[in-house]
């Protein structure tokens, strides 16, 4: 039982985290097309890590079961 759980666990973190990064990177954007925004480095960084986070999450969700699946 404890297995199913994790598997739980698992995919609400997962979902989670793809949910509070677009809500980040939406008000990161949105902030974007103001007028005399400037982008600074962090910004970009924050934007490759939330693209990096949210396709592991991704995976997790969708890649793993579907690769099992196909065995």
């Amino acid at each position: 039982m404890p297995v199913r759980y994790y598997k739980h666990m698992n995919k609400f973190t997962d979902l989670v985290l793809i949910i509070g990064f677009l809500a980040v990177d939406f008000l990161f954007f949105h902030d974007l097309f103001k007028a005399g925004e400037i982008i600074t480095l962090p910004q970009y960084l924050t934007g490759l890590l939330s693209i990096i986070v949210i396709l592991r999450a991704l995976w997790s969700l969708f890649g793993a079961e579907s690769a099992a699946r196909l065995a």
